[in-house]
């Protein structure tokens, strides 16, 4: 389930981990304010609290005896309501928490007389004020005459940061990070899929250009391995190649000898056996110098209709008496060495109307592949055999006629074929009888 939602791309990546990394320690700064913010507000508020309550008690205190409650009703506003009366508002001391201690002492440094008479403050709750987190203050304390001081104030807390605020920044923040790291980390990251490209290339086509080596550091020196590499694999193919040339005229050396001796043979029927013989040697030696040799590795590659290749190929088996029907996409295009994909479908499809009497081949797409099947109407491969008979020279026709059984090549080059484009062949007994196989291709869009 997790490594569902993790992206799968290096630049999404590394988007993804900036840009969660980046909210993450905004919210935690947008956190340590807010704690620092309340922790100033606080004192600040119970400070201002303080003043304007020791104000407002010395303001009453200078009238006379009988202007005193109408002065402390003039002076009450829309926070605090005072009133001076002879009984007190707070009949007893209330607990006394951090808070309230706090603002006891802030009280007594701006009125110090408050410490010679009884003095009474208390907090309490307010239903209209709860949600902004204001208190409400209650103080009763004693004046010299006897009366009290009684007030009740209204104490706001500090205000709370709008949560849209704070969505708003985060988002400008989330935007900011994407449109600069985008260009960025796709900047570093194209090499990359160059070079990607690059090795898929080189299963099709060992003499493509070599990268170009730029970037960072890192893909500079992963690029020139890469060409290393590729200049390796094209010396090692050309000396193949000239390798096997030597042998192939070594080989045919001594056949010709003996086929020049077999002319001084008088007996028709010996000379006959003789000539057949060689004829034989000498297909079995250029069949197999061609599958080793590989020519056409050094094709160039080119875009060709597979769809197109393949009903042709159906064509001319059918022109020639072979029953080979194509069905499935009507154009197919695809990057390829063309000798190298015909041959290969020659020998699969030539195989399925050869020993499976008639030929039914259907391309489709799925899954940016190619898939071609190849169904015949044979007697099928016995399971134990679908694999071997890939190897060199191995036949499920035990004779070594080749009218029978040819050299045991065919599927051989045909799956080498394949998966030099990158793909791979399958063989299946089809339910309904006969033997499938199954050609699966990379597609790209050309």
């Amino acid at each position: 389930m997790f490594e569902r939602i993790i992206p799968r791309s290096m630049a999404a990546r590394t988007i993804a981990v900036m840009v969660i990394g980046l909210t993450l320690s905004h919210f935690a700064s947008i956190a340590a304010y807010r704690v620092d913010l309340l922790e100033q507000t606080d004192g600040a508020v119970e400070q201002g609290a303080a003043e304007r309550i020791a104000a407002v008690r010395a303001a009453i205190l200078k009238a006379p005896a009988e202007e005193r409650e109408r002065t402390a009703s003039l002076l009450s506003g829309r926070k605090f309501d005072a009133h001076w009366s002879n009984k007190a508002t707070l009949e007893t001391d209330m607990p006394v928490d951090a808070s309230l201690s706090a603002l006891r002492e802030r009280l007594l440094d701006a009125a110090p007389d408050l410490r010679d008479y009884p003095f009474r403050l208390a907090y309490v709750g307010d239903p209209d004020h709860a949600s902004g987190g204001a208190r409400i203050v209650i103080v009763s304390a004693q004046s010299p005459d006897g009366a009290w001081f009684n007030l009740r104030y209204i104490i706001e807390g500090p205000t709370s940061h709008s949560s849209d605020g704070v969505l708003l920044s985060t988002i400008v923040m989330v935007l900011a990070v994407v449109a600069l790291s985008v260009p960025l980390i796709r900047s570093a990251t194209e090499p990359l899929k160059a070079m990607a490209r690059a090795a898929e290339r080189l299963g099709v086509d060992v003499t493509a250009p070599p990268l170009p080596e730029t970037g960072p550091s890192e893909v500079r020196q992963a690029a020139h391995a890469f060409n290393e590499m590729q200049g390796r694999i094209k010396r090692l193919l050309t000396d193949r190649t000239q390798m096997l040339a030597a042998l192939s005229h070594d080989l045919r050396t001594p056949l010709t000898v003996m086929r020049l001796r077999a002319e001084f043979i008088e007996d028709q029927e010996q000379y006959d056996k003789m000539m057949a013989d060689i004829d034989e040697m000498e297909g079995m030696i250029a069949t197999t110098l061609a599958f080793l040799r590989d020519d056409t590795a050094q094709e160039e590659t080119e875009i060709i209709d597979l769809a197109s290749t393949l009903s042709t190929i159906c064509g001319t088996l059918s022109d020639a008496g072979r029953h080979a029907e194509y069905s499935g996409e009507r154009h197919a295009p695809l990057r390829c060495r063309p000798v190298t994909i015909k041959r290969a479908f020659m020998n699969l499809i030539g195989n399925a109307v050869k020993y499976g009497v008639r030929a039914r081949v259907v391309l489709s797409f799925g899954d940016g592949r190619i898939r071609v099947d190849i169904h015949d109407e044979g007697p099928g491969i016995p399971e134990a055999e679908m694999e071997r008979v890939f190897n060199p020279f191995y036949r499920v026709e035990p004779s070594r006629n080749r009218e029978t059984g040819g050299f045991g090549l065919g599927l051989t080059i045909a799956r080498g074929a394949i998966r030099a484009h990158g793909g791979d062949i399958e063989l299946a007994n089809h339910p309904e009888g006969g033997l499938q196989a199954t050609v699966i291709l990379p597609w790209v869009k050309c």
